[in-house]
């Protein structure tokens, strides 16, 4: 009670905040999900994001391009495989574009979904339902399930939570499943808890006014917060009666600021017994005692890499928007300061990472993604 007392306390000082930025607006509506024909669920989609979306660049064919849902298939060949990518929260389809394309080369009919409340503008998330998540992620599972002999399921953080529950109840019909930096245990565990309650006194976590990001929401709502929390119990709860026997690819790394990262250690190891199962940790060597595990250091002094955050495992190093020579840089990392590049030497990190003499703004590609691709492709190979 102490906690929440504390927390109450906290919140309500802003439980009434009045914001007319169209950022902090609610649409009058919600896009459907329930489509019998995927490209149909794609085009209604897209046409809803027109009307709703609120537009941060002077780009929107690109800003509705990387938010709405997708599908790629193989040249000239018919898919027998195929995977459908759950993003996560507040974030995109457009984060598996790099993803995506990699795995079409391998043979795969891909798919994403747009999470409802995502890709308008953050004030969507305030009204979302979890059970609309599960059962967008299901429809659309029995959907692509329907078009292939084999079935993968892959997610980013939340994502990657959504189709674990899933997957773990179903498991009979998943080939595998790739996951990237999943949220099976929380940084945030304190005060997640309360952020169901919290939503009845505080509207927003945070707000970002004029984020120029177009591939994700840099204000969160209480709301959004809470329905983690719930993807992260319904996880929880089958880890507590359940492993699984399929192939898993998983990355992580140590210093994520998001997730507790040796607990996702620890479900790896006790949670997903297959022996071809693989993790990619970005970090030190910590020795665990799992064999299944490869270590890539985080630290790159060539490259002015820091550590490793939570988004930057799915990017290459030339992507248009994330990667290193792109425009876009996340400055807002932690740091009290404001970047001045002639004052600063630049440097990359998670959220958080404070040197003296560095600048550090969120690492925001993968420098070992041809390495991660390498290995998850064994992964999925080792189905064979």
């Amino acid at each position: 009670m102490t906690k929440l007392f504390l927390f109450l306390i906290l919140t309500f000082n802003f439980c009434f905040a009045n914001n007319e930025n169209p950022l902090y607006i609610s649409s009058k509506t919600l896009p459907t999900f329930n489509q019998a024909d995927f490209s149909k669920y794609v085009n209604e989609n897209k046409s809803w994001l027109e009307n709703n979306r609120v537009f941060l660049t002077k780009s929107p064919e690109l800003e509705l391009f990387l938010n709405s849902p997708f599908e790629k298939k193989p040249i000239n060949q018919k898919a027998s495989k195929g995977i459908l990518l759950v993003h996560g929260l507040g974030d995109s389809p457009g984060y598996f574009q790099d993803l995506a394309q990699e795995l079409v080369s391998q043979g795969f009919l891909v798919r994403t979904v747009l999470l409802t409340g995502h890709g308008s503008k953050p004030a969507d998330l305030i009204n979302v339902e979890f059970e609309q998540w599960e059962n967008l992620v299901k429809h659309h599972i029995e959907l692509l399930e329907k078009e292939v002999d084999e079935l993968w399921l892959g997610g980013f953080s939340t994502g990657a939570n959504l189709v674990t529950s899933y997957a773990f109840e179903n498991e009979e019909g998943i080939s595998g499943l790739l996951l990237f930096s999943p949220g099976f245990a929380s940084n945030q565990s304190t005060l997640l808890p309360f952020s169901g309650i919290g939503s009845f006194f505080k509207t927003w976590l945070f707000q970002n006014d004029y984020s120029q990001n177009i591939l994700r929401y840099e204000s969160l709502s209480m709301n959004a917060s809470n329905l983690y929390y719930k993807s992260l119990q319904k996880v929880e709860e089958a880890f507590d009666s359940k492993s699984f026997s399929k192939p898993v690819f998983i990355t992580i790394s140590q210093d994520d600021s998001v997730i507790a990262s040796e607990d996702i250690v620890s479900f790896f190891t006790n949670k997903f017994k297959n022996p071809k199962s693989q993790l990619i940790w970005y970090g030190e060597d910590k020795n665990f005692s799992d064999n299944r595990i490869t270590y890539l250091p985080s630290y790159i002094p060539s490259e002015n890499i820091g550590n490793f955050s939570h988004l930057s495992v799915l990017f290459k190093k030339d992507n248009f928007f994330y990667g290193k020579n792109s425009q876009f840089k996340m400055f807002r990392n932690g740091q009290d300061k404001i970047y001045n590049s002639q004052e600063d030497e630049l440097w990359y990190s998670a959220w958080g990472l404070l040197e003296e003499g560095k600048y550090f703004a969120r690492l925001t590609w993968n420098p070992y993604f041809n390495k991660t691709i390498a290995n998850m492709t064994e992964v999925i190979n080792s189905n064979k």
